[in-house]
């Protein structure tokens, strides 16, 4: 296992994932591709899903630690999402109203703090 440290969460990406996929058809698809590139960029640099330990139960499906994990390793990887993550969020965000995304933020905060659960 990797001890690096664990990435501080300013949003609960998985919630807001939820979210859209609920309000818009199309969003499931265009995520499972990115998520699907980040998983085999994953196993190139031989990064394994249990590379770091959840902070929470809700974050066990989160491809955040190994996104970090990648962005370490991968200068291709970084160049890569550079363009696709600022995309992938203006459409996330683009279904979601100012008070969805205060709750996301709000509820990493509380993630954050296992105590907080």
């Amino acid at each position: 296992m990797d001890t690096a440290p664990q990435p501080v969460c300013r949003v609960c990406t998985l919630h807001l994932e939820q979210l859209c996929d609920r309000r818009a058809w199309w969003f499931r698809s265009f995520k499972a591709v990115l998520r699907a590139g980040i998983r085999l960029f994953a196993l190139a640099y031989r990064i394994p899903p249990e590379s770091a330990v959840p902070r929470s139960r809700h974050c066990h499906h989160c491809l955040r630690f190994r996104k970090n994990a990648l962005k370490q390793r991968s200068p291709l990887f970084v160049w890569l999402d550079g363009y696709l993550n600022p995309l992938f969020n203006r459409l996330r965000d683009s279904l979601l109203s100012p008070a969805e995304l205060q709750q996301a933020r709000e509820l990493a905060l509380r993630r954050e703090d296992p105590d907080a659960l």
